[in-house]
């Protein structure tokens, strides 16, 4: 990804002329916007929530990890894992997100792709998104937009 794409939240970025799904969240809650025209009013097309992602790691995980015998001699230890709870569930919802929007791009329903999405949650959506989606990206905001009103997400691009 050009550095160009990103962009920076102090500088002011405007939206293409043409249909554009601008996708706002974390890995909680994401809602995706639908403009039709740069200045032109939004309408919210998607709400995806992930309940799990709030909860704590210790209600996620019951088991204790398992154990293994070391290469030489009779010693035991905790094996880790390769990937924590909490992990997996933002990659599952990142991975749904990927879904749904190569689904809508394959339907027609938008040309150009805006995210704003927390920094963590970004580069696991990044990783999903399909070759086409991912060509359709139109800029990226890495900002955590908890708390934003559909005002406020515009002054982003304003």
């Amino acid at each position: 990804m050009s550095l160009s794409r990103v962009i920076n939240h102090d500088i002011d970025h405007l939206l293409p002329n043409s249909p554009t799904y601008i996708v706002v969240g974390d890995s909680a809650e994401l809602r995706v916007f639908l403009s039709h025209r740069r200045f032109g009013d939004w309408s919210e097309v998607a709400s995806l929530s992930n309940p799990d992602a709030r909860s704590p790691e210790r209600e996620r995980v019951t088991d204790r990890p398992g154990r293994a015998f070391d290469s030489f001699g009779k010693a035991r230890h905790a094996m880790e894992p390769t990937e924590t709870a909490r992990q997996h569930e933002v990659r599952r919802f990142a991975h749904k997100v990927g879904e749904y929007l190569g689904s809508a791009l394959s339907a027609g329903k938008f040309e150009h792709l805006a995210i704003v999405a927390e920094p963590k949650f970004l580069g696991f959506l990044r990783k999903e998104l399909s070759a086409a989606c991912r060509r359709t990206v139109h800029c990226e905001l890495p900002l955590n937009t908890a708390g934003y009103d559909i005002q406020k997400l515009k002054t982003l691009f304003a």
